[in-house]
């Protein structure tokens, strides 16, 4: 109670119990999927084996520190520093403050700024789009209430259109990528939504633009198989180990299919790091602080 640590979907949490007449002594690492009002805690556990169920008095429970966010970051500045093919050169050295030449983009403009499914643009909207679509690199920045987030779309449905490939969408909180990838989805583009394994049992308004909703709901013959798998690990708590194994490849190559098919990938920016993202290159990226 009088610690500073405030609990959130996703954080890991180790539970023990010291042993007793009634149970031997037993531990499991969760990650917590709810928080009620009522200061109750959702655990889901990695082992289902031998856990106490019937005990509720006895348990001491630990926060696990995850590193994750701390090993991206850093591998990620690791990969800027020494990988030549990570940025443009241009870029690089823009990034670092360097004196460089200014350049621009000649690509064909779009005859409006604006996007189907967005409210139509202002002045300065359409200037910070028609902007963005000639350099390299640029930053905007608007006071709360100016429509960050619909010019935020509309830039990114305009990059979609330009034919360079997909667009990686983040920002540094899960609700603020949320809100763009509800915003970007309403111009039509088909947008995938990438959490992070530990936060899929939290609720979320764009559930159905989810990686993992789309998986367990993509309608296909060939993936009957994987749902059946699945059927049986949510009825039996988990698979043998070779159905295991199985469940597993099917599991990525849907994944990798439903995430090379998309306009337009959003997540977190530690969520950018994720190992399913590890084969994929992106010419264009927004990074968005709303």
């Amino acid at each position: 109670e009088d610690n500073e640590l405030r609990l959130v979907p996703g954080d890991e949490l180790r539970l023990r119990y010291s042993g007793g007449t009634s149970h031997p002594a037993w531990q499991s690492v969760g990650h917590v999927i709810k928080l009620t009002a009522q200061e109750e805690v959702a655990l889901e556990l990695r082992a289902s084996q031998g856990v106490p169920v019937e005990l509720n008095h006895g348990f001491s429970v630990d926060f696990v520190w995850k590193s994750t966010s701390f090993d991206r970051m850093q591998g990620a500045m690791k990969t800027f520093a020494v990988d030549e093919t990570s940025v443009s050169g241009y870029i690089y050295h823009h990034l670092l403050g360097h004196e460089v030449e200014h350049q621009i983009i000649r690509n064909t403009l779009p005859r409006r700024f604006g996007a189907p499914g967005l409210p139509e643009l202002n002045a300065s909207q359409v200037l910070a789009v028609k902007s963005v679509l000639q350099k390299p690199v640029s930053l905007i920045q608007g006071p709360p209430g100016t429509g960050k987030t619909v010019t935020s779309a509309a830039i990114v449905y305009h990059m979609a259109k330009q034919g360079q490939g997909q667009v990686l969408v983040c920002a540094p909180s899960n609700v603020a990528v949320d809100q763009l990838a509800e915003k970007i989805s309403s111009t039509g583009l088909k947008v995938v939504r990438l959490c992070a394994k530990s936060r899929e049992a939290v609720s979320s308004p764009v559930e159905h633009l989810t990686l993992h909703y789309q998986v367990r709901h993509l309608d296909n013959s060939e993936k009957s198989e994987m749902h059946k798998l699945q059927q049986l690990k949510d009825e039996q708590g988990e698979l043998s180990s070779s159905d295991e194994k199985k469940y597993k490849a099917l599991k990525r190559a849907t994944e990798r299919e439903i995430l090379q098919s998309a306009d337009v990938i959003c997540c977190t920016c530690v969520g950018a790091g994720d190992p399913r993202l590890s084969n994929f290159r992106f010419r264009q990226v927004m990074i968005s602080t709303l």
